[in-house]
């Protein structure tokens, strides 16, 4: 009797362990870890691992890793289980294309709106970014940032919903430990072009400067790529 009771809690527990509250808790912090970089392209995402530091039990962890799976960034693979999803070459490039008209309206956007407060911002990033070093976390950190801050002074709530809605398949881009030697430097080039653009309160160069900017990321990513 005693273990049919403890079977009882289990399935009870687990009952309320997969109520959508708790599932959506699990599937908010698997998205975050994958756009962290914690889970990268390729990685296994392991159910007792996740169970055991989110304090829950397996049920939610697989209703959490099916959500994963119907949104195409995990894929479920034999005797491998739950696998952070890899774009491939075709699926970078539409991505990489898409960033890059929207880049090219927040910039637009950005020249029309942006206060001078937070031009100042921008300007701060970009002095940082001139002793930057080749460190890729570094470098990653200031883009991001400059990124950012360049969608907020854009002053368009549906655009930022719509850079928001492919930076989970950003996070599917496979990582790399290398950054070609030149790119810091370009990088800052760029950035400033950008920058420039939206100080002389030009849209259409704002526009020019950042979808080149996303052109030349993607060219280094398949550079990078091939190389690896």
């Amino acid at each position: 009797m005693q273990g049919a009771d403890r079977n009882g809690d289990d399935d009870a527990r687990d009952s309320e362990e997969a109520a959508p509250s708790l599932a959506e808790y699990v599937y908010q912090e698997l998205s975050q870890w994958i756009r962290e970089g914690r889970y990268n392209p390729g990685d296994r995402i392991r159910e007792a691992t996740v169970s055991k530091e989110l304090g829950v039990s397996r049920t939610p962890v697989r209703e959490a890793l099916r959500r994963l799976q119907s949104e195409r960034r995990v894929t479920i693979e034999p005797q491998r289980g739950a696998v952070v999803a890899e774009l491939d070459r075709h699926e970078v490039v539409e991505l990489y294309q898409l960033r890059q008209h929207l880049e090219g309206i927040a910039a637009r956007f950005a020249a029309q709106h942006a206060s001078p407060a937070e031009i100042a911002e921008m300007q701060d990033i970009l002095k940082r970014s001139e002793n930057a070093s080749a460190d890729l976390k570094v470098l990653n950190q200031i883009n991001w940032e400059f990124h950012n801050a360049l969608y907020s002074a854009a002053h368009n709530r549906f655009l930022l919903r719509s850079i928001a809605a492919i930076s989970d398949e950003m996070a599917l881009l496979k990582g790399t430990k290398y950054i070609p030697e030149d790119r810091p430097a370009s990088l800052h080039r760029e950035h400033q072009r950008i920058l420039d653009a939206i100080i002389a309160r030009d849209p259409d160069q704002a526009d020019c400067a950042a979808q080149d900017h996303i052109e030349n990321a993607l060219r280094v990513h398949l550079r990078v790529g091939r190389s690896q």
